[in-house]
């Protein structure tokens, strides 16, 4: 195995327990649809969560020709990345449904705000780790230009961590995902 197997190999761990999460706790919730009042929020911040999940991991399979460079720091800032997008995806549907069922739009109106902070932490945490590998490793210059993107979402999921606009929170999943498809939608492993 290249340096690269095992830093993605144990990287990718962590985001397929994500999305091992998320099929349980999906199945769950489709195993009990008698006792389940469904809401569009949950589901939809569980497919972002997934969406982002497999973003990063394609993300990370394209870095195999640095992996030998990463230091420790940097491969631990990358797996607290994802360590952050596990508890995202822990987050976004319920764990557990009781006898007396569940209300998607009361469960999501309970973890939102958690949800938004990890989903802020996760994002600075993503940008610093590839900010520091791209100046460390390829030798790039930082810019502020980098973290445009950034510098609309965080301010945006701060105030999604208070707001309780309903539209507002399908807004910035719609929103995301459209990002997320946008980047994501002509690259190639190769």
């Amino acid at each position: 195995m290249r340096q690269f197997d095992y830093l993605i190999s144990f990287a990718a761990i962590v985001l397929a327990l994500a999305i091992a999460d998320l099929c349980i706790s999906l199945n769950r919730l489709l195993l009990a649809k008698a006792t389940v009042k469904w809401d569009w929020l949950a589901p939809l911040a569980a497919l972002t969560v997934f969406v982002e999940i497999v973003t990063q991991w394609w993300t990370w399979f394209g870095g195999a020709q640095i992996a030998g460079k990463l230091t420790f720091g940097m491969f631990l800032l990358v797996l607290t990345g994802a360590v952050l997008l596990f508890l995202m995806a822990a987050t976004t549907l319920p764990d557990a449904i009781g006898d007396a069922g569940i209300d998607l739009r009361t469960y999501y109106d309970s973890i939102s705000r958690r949800f938004w902070l990890l989903y802020i932490g996760h994002l600075i945490v993503a940008n610093a780790a590839v900010t520091w590998i791209e100046m460390a490793i390829e030798h790039a210059r930082f810019s502020f230009a980098a973290f445009e993107v950034a510098y609309f979402i965080v301010p945006a999921a701060v105030v999604l961590t208070v707001s309780k606009n309903r539209l507002l929170h399908t807004a910035a999943f719609c929103g995301l995902l459209t990002l997320y498809f946008g980047e994501m939608y002509r690259q190639t492993l190769g």
